[in-house]
C-alpha cells in the first residue's frame, strides 16, 4: 500500500499552494489538477495553463517522530511556476504551525539545507517552509537525485520538535518528468 497523499488530498495541497504564491494562482481551481505520474514515492501534478501554469511533484514522509503528536497533512514539495520564473522551489508542508523560533532544516546524506517558516516571513503560512539561502536551492535539488532519504527538522508552536523522513525514490525521473511538464520559457 502506497503511503503517498491521495489525489483528494494533493488536490487540496495544489490550493494551499495557490494562496502562498500568487493572486493569480490563487484562483485557480485546486480541484482541476490531475495527476500526471507517479514515479515511486513521488507524484506530479499539473495545474493551469499558458502563464499560470504550475508543476507540483510531492511526497508525504515515510516516518514521523513522535508517532503521537497530532498534525495535518505533511508534504515535501518541489514546484516550477515557469511564468512566474520559479523552478525547483523546495517547500515543506509540516501539519501544524511553526514556532516563531524554530529553525528547520533539510538533510539529505551529509548535506544540511536550513529554512525559514512562515511564520518568520510573516506571509500567514504558518505551516509552510522554504529554503533559507536560494542559492543553495539546487544544491539541496542535486542531493536529493543523489539520495536515498531526506530528514526535516522542526519544532511547533507549542514546542514539539518532529522529525519526518522522505524516501528519495522515483525524484530523479519524477523531477525530470517535472522539467517537461513546465519548461522553463
Amino acid at each position: 500500500m502506497s503511503y503517498l497523499p491521495t489525489f483528494r488530498g494533493l488536490a487540496g495541497l495544489l490550493g494551499a499552494l495557490a494562496l502562498l504564491t500568487t493572486p493569480a494562482l490563487a484562483a485557480t481551481d485546486a480541484n482541476a489538477a490531475k495527476p500526471v505520474q507517479e514515479f515511486s514515492d513521488w507524484r506530479l501534478f499539473v495545474d493551469g495553463r499558458g502563464a499560470a501554469k504550475t508543476c507540483y511533484l510531492a511526497a508525504e514522509p515515510r516516518s514521523s517522530a513522535p508517532a503521537n503528536v497530532k498534525r495535518g497533512d505533511t508534504y515535501l514539495v518541489v514546484t516550477h511556476r515557469p511564468g512566474q520564473g520559479v523552478r525547483g522551489e523546495v517547500s515543506v508542508r509540516i501539519g501544524y504551525p511553526f514556532s516563531a523560533t524554530s529553525i528547520p532544516f533539510a538533510n539529505v546524506g551529509s548535506d544540511d539545507f536550513n529554512f525559514i517558516t512562515g511564520v518568520k516571513a510573516q506571509n500567514g503560512a504558518d505551516e509552510w517552509t522554504w529554503i533559507e539561502n536560494l542559492k543553495q536551492q539546487p544544491r539541496l535539488l542535486r542531493a536529493m537525485k543523489r539520495g536515498s532519504e531526506l530528514v526535516f527538522k522542526g519544532t511547533s508552536a507549542r514546542g514539539t520538535l518532529t522529525t519526518d523522513s522522505y524516501s528519495l525514490r522515483g525524484v530523479t525521473a519524477g523531477m525530470k518528468a517535472l522539467d517537461a511538464a513546465c519548461p522553463a520559457p
